[in-house]
C-alpha cells in the first residue's frame, strides 16, 4: 500500500480520537497497535518499542525530576526565592514585576515543569503586587509568560522526553538550553523596563530594602541556588548523567526539606503520590508515540516522507517555516507534552534530513511549545494564573501575554538565524 495512503490513515485516525475526547496517551497507543494490525498483520514491532520505552535509562529522570522539584515546592523556598528575587531586581523600572520573571525562570531550573512554575510563583506574587497597586494585565501576563521558562531552562521534562524520542544526548540539550533560557529571561526583563520607562503607572515605585535585610533575602535563595549549580554542573563537568543528576537532585532537595523542617508524612505522602501521577501520564504519552513510530518505521513510512520531502523544490528554510507554522497552529489546541509527542516521530525525521541540528532544534521546539502554553484556546500557563485570580477575565490574562508571546517569537526568529546561541555552550561540555 503507498505510504501516502498509510501516512493520510494513521492520521485521520489520530486526529479522530483526540476530537472525541480519548486521552492523547490512549489515542496515540490505539493508533500505533491499529496500524501495526493492519497494515503489518503482526505486533513483535510493537513489543520490542513499548519494551525499550520501559527499560530506558534516560526517562528514569522524569520521575526524579518532579520528585526534586515537589519536595522543594513543599519546604516553602518558593517565598524565600521571591523576597531574593525582589531585593535583587526590586529597585528597577517596573519593580516586582522583575522578581515575577526571575523567580519563575530559577524555579523552573529546578521544576522542570512550566505549570507547577507559573502555580508556584503566581500564589505568592500576585497578592503581594495586587496590595501595592501593579497593573493587573502586566501582572498576570508576566506571570504568565514568565511560567513557560520551565520547559527551557533546564532540567526540563520536554527536552527529556525529545532527547528519549530522539536518541539524542539529553545532558547536552540541557545544556543547550541554558543560553537561550538566559538571553529570553532578558528579553522578558528588558520589555517591562522598557513599558514601564513609557507608562510610569503600571509599576508603583518600589520601596526601598534597608541592607540588611537585602542581604539576608539574597543569601535565603542558597538553598535553590545550590541544588541548580549541583545538578547542572555536574551534567556539565561530565561528572553525573542527567539521570544521576536527577537523583542526586532529588536527594539534595530531601536533605533541604528535612532541614527547613518541613517534611513530615503527609508531605512526603503528597509529593509522591504528585509524583507518580505525573511521571506515569508523561511515560505513557512516550509509549503510545513510540507504538505509532514503530509502527510507521516499519511501514517505512518516515523514510518515504523524508525522501519525499528533501525533493522538494523549496529550501530548507522555507520548509521549517512551514514546520513553526504548523506547531502554532496545533499549539492552539493540544497541550505542549502532547504535541511534543503526536508530532516528533513524522517532523524529526525531516529536520535531520533536511541537515538541521537536532540539538538545536530541541532548543527551537521548546520555545514553540512554549508559545502553544500561551495560546488560546488551550493555554495552560493562562489558565493556571487565571484560576490563581479568577475576579478578572481570562480574556485580561491573554491581553497580558501578548507582548511576551511576540517576545518569544522574536527570538525564536534571532535563534534560527544564529543557532550557535544554542550550540556554542554544549560544545564546550567536558565528559
Amino acid at each position: 500500500m503507498p505510504w501516502e495512503v498509510i501516512a493520510t490513515v494513521t492520521v485521520a485516525l489520530i486526529v479522530l480520537l483526540l476530537i472525541s475526547g480519548v486521552p492523547v496517551a490512549a489515542s496515540l497507543g490505539l493508533v500505533g497497535i491499529m496500524t501495526a494490525y493492519i497494515f503489518i498483520g503482526r505486533m513483535g514491532v510493537l513489543e520490542y518499542a513499548s519494551w525499550s520505552v520501559g527499560t530506558n535509562f534516560v526517562l528514569i529522570a522524569i520521575p526524579l525530576f518532579i520528585f526534586m522539584g515537589q519536595l522543594l515546592l513543599r519546604s516553602g523556598l518558593s517565598k524565600s526565592l521571591y523576597d531574593g528575587s525582589a531585593a535583587l531586581l526590586g529597585g528597577i523600572p517596573g519593580g516586582l514585576l522583575h522578581s515575577n520573571i526571575i523567580s519563575c525562570a530559577i524555579f523552573a531550573a529546578i521544576s522542570g515543569s512550566s505549570v507547577a512554575t507559573a502555580a508556584t510563583i503566581g500564589t505568592v506574587a500576585i497578592p503581594e503586587l495586587e496590595k501595592r497597586g501593579y497593573e493587573h494585565r502586566m501582572v498576570l501576563g508576566s506571570l504568565a509568560a514568565g511560567g513557560t521558562l520551565g520547559i527551557l531552562i533546564p532540567p526540563s521534562i520536554a527536552l527529556i522526553i525529545y532527547g528519549a524520542m530522539c536518541e539524542q544526548p539529553v545532558g547536552t540539550l540541557f545544556i543547550a538550553g541554558i543560553v537561550p533560557g538566559i538571553i529570553l529571561t532578558l528579553l522578558f526583563l528588558g520589555y517591562i523596563v522598557a513599558r514601564v520607562m513609557m507608562r510610569p503607572q503600571l509599576a508603583p515605585p518600589f520601596e526601598k530594602i534597608p541592607l540588611k535585610r537585602r542581604v539576608l533575602s539574597i543569601i535565603g535563595m542558597w538553598p535553590i541556588a545550590l541544588t541548580i549549580v549541583i545538578v547542572l554542573g555536574g551534567i556539565y563537568l561530565g561528572v553525573m548523567t542527567p539521570t544521576e543528576a536527577a537523583a542526586v537532585g532529588a536527594f539534595t532537595a530531601l536533605v533541604f526539606t528535612l532541614a527547613y523542617r518541613q517534611l513530615n508524612w503527609s508531605v512526603l505522602r503528597m509529593c509522591l503520590r504528585e509524583t507518580v501521577k505525573t511521571a506515569a501520564m508523561l511515560i505513557f504519552l512516550v509509549i503510545g508515540a513510540t507504538l505509532v513510530t514503530a509502527s510507521l518505521t516499519y511501514l517505512r513510512v518516515t523514510d518515504n516522507a523524508v525522501t519525499w520531502t528533501t525533493s522538494l523544490a523549496v529550501s530548507p528554510l522555507a520548509i521549517l517555516i512551514l514546520i513553526y507554522l504548523l506547531y502554532l497552529f496545533f499549539g492552539c489546541f493540544m497541550d505542549g507534552v502532547s504535541l511534543e509527542v503526536v508530532t516528533l516521530p513524522v517532523v524529526f525525521p525531516i529536520i535531520a534530513g533536511l541537515g538541521f541540528d537536532p540539538i538545536w532544534f530541541g532548543i527551537a521546539l521548546v520555545i514553540l511549545i512554549e508559545m502553544a502554553m500561551l495560546t488560546p484556546p488551550v493555554g495552560l500557563n493562562v489558565y493556571v494564573i487565571h484560576g490563581l485570580c479568577p475576579k478578572y477575565p481570562l480574556t485580561e490574562v491573554f491581553i497580558g501575554i501578548i507582548p511576551f508571546f511576540f517576545m518569544m517569537a522574536i527570538f525564536l526568529t534571532i535563534l534560527t538565524a544564529f543557532p550557535i546561541i544554542a550550540t556554542w555552550l554544549p560544545s564546550t561540555m567536558r565528559g
